[in-house]
């Protein structure tokens, strides 16, 4: 029984020498004792590799590697001590968040923090730190008298807490449950009974130091194990040196001197240590600038080395244009130096921030590569059914929680059902009782809110597929939902029911599929995923029971414990091959030596890295209670020395190569500063230098080489060249040979065509064919004039809306739209009544307006949306909103009744389309047969008579604020108002015979708005400023007489409508138009509207939309991702068109009508 140690730096051949004494004992006895490797964790599978490699094809039955966590399981399966059920970390959070609760009221220091959310996760994180440490409650105990001694209350009071807890853990799992964090200690009292390890030889290797269960394990190995040899990275030569905390190597120094005296308390002994002090360590010998580095990078005063090539340093302009520089670098090394990948690593200190770029590039590259970090389960499909499903139940059966779980493709529903069960969900609003109810949905959607008998037959095929799909996707929720919704439930059978769900969902089955499916196409990750997740879901749900199991826990609150266990869940994945790059982080991955290393992210703050104190004790407490005897883990400056092994490590793995780089910005383009390992580095090798590298590359010349590496990315590069040619700009000749090179190969011939007539795309639409547009449209164009202002917005977007007929999807939500349809049959429906009721709007007072108003609204409400304003209470304060603002434009209406003769002849007067409607307006278009059909609804037709004849006048409501100008006629804008007045002009003199003259066009804004006063008034002065409010806005012929019978109290301002009148005449702003005025503006309409059917009917789909000041066609358009316009694009200008005045608007009018 002895202890051997092998020290040397690194680079000096330490792991292979021991591999090579491994394999030699396993050759020359083959059935002897076993021969145990002892590495960490996360390097065992690399040091299996290594191991068979040596071995060959011999001895592989005598030699193992193991980790101590497995030592221990195959220890404890062989001798007993293993057989109770482990329980893992959210096991024993769940069951301190428990006991926090229990003993909140005797805590000292936790009382408060017991109750905040996390405080258990860090209270599980000391006791575990506190059993690797083995220290135990009655530890605690015996130095918290001390510490409260000598004036420590606070800290005292911390270690009685925590005794307190700790004991009440270790009794919950007496007898019942094993912690993993005790394996280790249960290892070392049963090694001495073990015949895998009586009589092995042990080789620890890779550690850095120990912590004390470890330690005790290593102590127990000595008593049993023949031998036990330690390899340290330590330079053999400093051993018995006085040595600083500042020197590299005092980590492993210190680790060294405790072992010494570890042997000499176990009696055994200690042999003359192999030292590997090679002058210049074998991993080096090629490459003489990083042997400098190894040996000069941490002692002051250093000495310069003049020569290039090993070290490589690169300023990046991003981190993705990092990645990518590197990523060209490993092609590059294996391209040009005769790398294999597996000769490869990729090391980092904040392997996070940059893991996702990672695979993007290296995908994008073709690179294999196995990313050594252990894997959330977060983004797996079984944890997403999971939690949707719970979701789901416990809040109501919404829409978002309710479709994640459809489309995790493990419930049973295919796809097009799913989206088409998905659309009618969302245009009807249904949840809760619609999904839990036994009633079949037969919703169907009103194009009005008049109440008719719906002939639903048309849907019945559907609604019929549309059901079957329901009950196919609710079924096993359902159940969960019927199981779990009683009173009584504990965390037991929840948990119970949640397992039945996913066993009748087939889960194991299809996961068992999916595994056979990544295997077969090569995904081996994937596949190993799939593998292990339906495990460590199971044990997640036991750990629940075992720890909560009779506990009576809201379901939101069981939703929220297992979510925090899933968000714990990491998945161990082993390399799916052989030859691949392996991307590591420093602080975990212990690769072994390898040709090249890539060091990425070499910022400040970040190599070394910036550390900070957390957990329950600060590190002020750390260092009183090691002054005390209490040895925890290290406080934040002693991990400071262990950042600087870490550079260390960095710095020596790579035996031919060593690459650094780091971003100069961050993904917002903030600065960012290298670390002060880059400026040692430059002093050290001044003949390194520095790239600067962006994504692209820079047109410069040589450096453009250095991008040519995969084909597919390198087809994205040549996209910019190309177009830099077109541009005028100056291109390497380099690229013209990348070209020819794509283009002599058939696999990129159809890629290259792409990008090559991605250079020539204008984003302009060429006009469709006539026969196209007879297709579409045909020969007579029926339209409405919300569709010829649409055009006149942009033809682009009357193509897609009216022409292939797009559409957005259709969610049940309350609309401007929905208001407007809302407001015009409330209107509507009062107006008839009043008729009914052979009222005028005017004989009205203002409680019977608000009586009638209400019994409208109640009637109505129930038909707009599957009765979306009685859903929620939010919906029906919407309602109450709707209410008033109908209620005061009544009591508008009325008064315009009151103070003038126009008086309504018509509500929601139809043209063109639907019962009793007027017939539609017809313009006859050039070019042979051709005509345009124009239809729509009048929102109300208003009349008076003078002596001077008949006047008409159109209003139009709108819920927001709306004005009528010259320039949105002229333009083709704002064409309602002006359209529906000539239908009611033309229809008048058919009906009549005789003519009628246009009163006025006016929109009238429904709203009950706030006033913003300076003082209180009363109830009339606030009606007559609401009045003001909501006057009537649009154009009024100019006829002293014709507006007084809109508003005879007239004098200045009216109240009623936005015109000025005085004694002598209408002011010079009143919009006014006088008969001639009114007839040229009519006559313009008509070749408007007749060029503008011409237009479309000829094909015109330009994308051209308007923009006047402001306003643009764009700003509200539903189509932007398929016309993708682009201002900045050659080809994509917008119509500018100009706020000119008002006489400028009629010249050019004139000038149309040649008059």
């Amino acid at each position: 029984m002895s202890l051997k140690f092998m020290l040397g730096r690194a680079g000096t051949g330490k792991t292979r020498a021991c591999l090579e004494e491994i394999t030699a004992k396993s050759l020359s006895d083959p059935m002897g004792h076993p021969l145990i490797m002892l590495v960490p964790e996360q390097a065992s599978f690399q040091y299996e590799i290594a191991l068979v490699s040596s071995l060959g094809s011999g001895g592989i039955m005598r030699a193992q590697v193991l980790s101590f966590r497995r030592l221990a399981w195959r220890v404890l399966q062989e001798v007993g001590g293993g057989a109770r059920t482990p329980i893992g970390d959210l096991g024993k959070r769940m069951v301190l968040r428990r006991l926090l609760e229990c003993r909140r009221g005797e805590l000292k220091v936790f009382q408060r923090a017991a109750g905040q959310r996390g405080f258990a996760d860090t209270l599980a994180g000391a006791i575990a730190e506190m059993k690797l440490y083995r220290v135990g409650p009655d530890d605690l105990r015996k130095k918290r008298a001390a510490l409260a001694a000598g004036g420590q209350s606070l800290l005292a009071g911390k270690l009685d807490d925590l005794a307190l807890l700790y004991e009440d853990l270790d009794s919950f799992m007496q007898g019942r449950y094993t912690d993993p964090d005790d394996y280790l200690n249960l290892l070392s009292a049963k090694l001495a009974q073990s015949a895998t390890v009586s009589g092995a030889e042990i080789w620890i290797d890779g550690f850095t130091g120990f912590t004390p269960q470890e330690y005790g394990v290593i102590e127990s190995l000595l008593a049993a194990a023949s031998r036990v040899n330690v390899v340290l990275c330590l330079d053999g030569r400093a051993v018995d040196a006085e040595s600083g905390e500042d020197d590299v190597f005092f980590p492993t120094l210190e680790t060294y001197h405790k072992l010494v005296l570890l042997s000499q308390k176990a009696g055994v002994v200690l042999e003359e240590p192999v030292i590997r002090d090679d002058t210049v360590p074998c991993r080096f010998t090629a490459a003489p600038a990083l042997a400098h580095l190894e040996r000069w990078f941490f002692r002051r005063p250093a000495a310069v080395y003049e020569g290039r090539g090993e070290v490589e340093l690169v300023a990046a302009t991003s981190r993705r244009a990092e990645v990518e520089a590197a990523a060209r670098e490993i092609i590059a090394l294996c391209r040009d130096r005769g790398c294999r990948w597996r000769d490869i690593a990729v090391l980092l200190r904040d392997l996070d921030t940059y893991h996702l770029l990672l695979t993007t590039v290296f995908d994008d590259y073709d690179i294999p590569y196995f990313i050594d970090r252990k894997r959330t389960v977060m983004h797996h499909p079984l944890v997403e059914l999971v939690r949707s499903a719970l979701e789901t139940v416990s809040g109501g059966w919404a829409y978002e929680p309710l479709f994640r779980y459809l489309k995790t493709d493990l419930a049973p529903l295919a796809r097009d059902d799913a989206d088409l069960l998905e659309n009618y969900v969302l245009a009807f609003g249904l949840k809760g009782k619609a999904w839990t109810g036994d009633r079949d949905w037969v919703y169907y959607h009103r194009d009005s809110l008049e109440e008719y008998d719906a002939d639903s037959s048309q849907y019945i095929d559907k609604l019929t597929r549309i059901n079957r799909a329901r009950v196919l996707a609710s079924r096993e929720l359902l159940s969960l939902h019927w199981k779990i919704s009683r009173s009584g439930v504990t965390v037991r059978d929840i948990s119970a029911a949640l397992f039945t769900m996913l066993e009748e969902l087939g889960i194991p089955a299809r996961l068992e599929e999916w595994k056979t499916l990544a295997e077969k196409n090569g995904s081996l990750e994937e596949a190993r995923e799939h593998g292990q997740i339906w495990n460590g879901l199971v044990k997640l749900l036991e750990e629940m029971v075992a720890a909560l199991g009779e506990e009576q826990l809201p379901l939101s609150e069981y939703a929220a414990v297992l979510d925090a266990g899933l968000e714990s869940m990491r998945l161990g994945l082993i390399p799916p091959g052989m030859d691949h790059i392996v991307v590591g982080s420093l602080d975990r991955s212990r690769s072994p030596s390898v040709k090249a290393a890539l060091v990425l992210g070499v910022g400040d703050g970040v190599l070394p890295a910036r550390l900070t104190g957390d957990g329950v004790f600060t590190d002020g407490e750390r260092e009183r209670l090691a002054a005390a005897g209490l040895e925890l883990a290290p406080t934040t400056r002693r991990k400071v020395l262990d950042e600087q092994y870490l550079v260390y490590l960095a710095l020596t793995r790579a035996a031919e190569k060593l690459y650094l780089s780091y971003p100069l910005a961050d993904e917002e383009g903030r600065a960012l500063t290298p670390s002060p390992v880059i400026g040692r580095i430059k002093e050290l090798l001044p003949g390194s230098g520095e790239k600067i590298l962006g994504v692209e590359p820079d047109d410069a010349g040589a450096s453009d080489a250095g991008f040519i590496a995969a084909p597919g990315r390198c087809l994205t590069y040549l996209g910019g060249r190309l177009r830099n040619v077109l541009e005028g700009r100056p291109v390497t000749p380099l690229w013209r040979d990348v070209y020819n090179w794509f283009a002599g190969r058939e696999e990129y011939r159809d890629k290259l065509n792409i990008i090559s007539s991605g250079l020539f795309h204008t984003n302009t639409e060429r006009p469709l064919s006539a026969a196209a547009s007879r297709t579409l449209y045909g020969k007579r164009l029926r339209t409405s004039v919300s569709r010829l202002e649409k055009f006149r917005s942009c033809p682009f977007s009357h193509f897609l809306a009216y022409g292939v007929k797009l559409k957005e999807r259709v969610v049940q939500k309350l609309s401007a739209p929905d208001m407007g349809q809302f407001f015009h049959a409330a209107l509507k429906m009062y107006g008839d009544r009043l008729k009914q009721g052979s009222l005028d709007w005017g004989s009205v007072n203002n409680n019977d307006i608000k009586k009638m108003v209400g019994e409208v609204v109640e009637i109505l409400a129930p038909r707009l949306q599957n009765e979306i304003l009685l859903s929620s209470a939010r919906h029906r304060n919407l309602l109450n909103k709707l209410k008033r603002q109908l209620t005061r434009a009544a009591a508008v209406l009325a008064e315009h009744s009151r103070r003038g003769v126009f008086r309504p002849v018509a509500l929601e007067l139809a043209f063109g389309a639907g019962k009793d409607a007027l017939p539609p307006l017809v313009l006859q278009l050039p070019g042979g047969g051709l005509a345009m059909e124009l239809y729509g609804r009048i929102d109300r037709l208003d009349a008076a008579s003078s002596g001077k004849g008949h006047y008409l006048r159109v209003v139009d409501y709108k819920s927001g604020f709306r004005d009528l100008n010259l320039s949105g006629i002229y333009n083709g804008l704002d064409i309602q108002l002006l359209t529906y007045l000539v239908v009611a002009l033309d229809n008048y003199r058919d009906l009549t015979g005789s003519p009628a003259l246009p009163g006025g066009m006016f929109y009238f804004r429904v709203a009950d708005p706030m006033l913003k006063i300076p003082a209180p008034l009363g109830q009339e002065q606030a009606d007559m400023l609401l009045l003001k409010e909501l006057k009537m806005k649009g154009l009024a012929l100019a006829d002293p007489e014709v507006v007084k019978m809109m508003d005879s109290d007239i004098d200045g301002y009216s109240d009623l409508i936005a015109v000025a009148l005085g004694k002598n005449g209408f002011y010079k702003s009143a919009p006014v138009l006088t008969e001639d005025q009114f007839a040229l503006l009519i006559e313009y309409l008509r070749r408007m509207l007749t060029a503008t059917g011409l237009e479309i009917n000829s094909g015109e789909v330009g994308i051209k939309p308007y923009r006047l000041g402001n306003s643009s066609a764009c700003t509200y358009c539903p189509f932007k991702p398929v016309c993708r316009f682009d201002p900045v694009i050659k080809d994509n200008k917008y119509r500018l068109l100009a706020n000119e005045p008002v006489e400028e608007i009629w010249a050019k009018i004139m000038a149309a009508l040649k008059v």
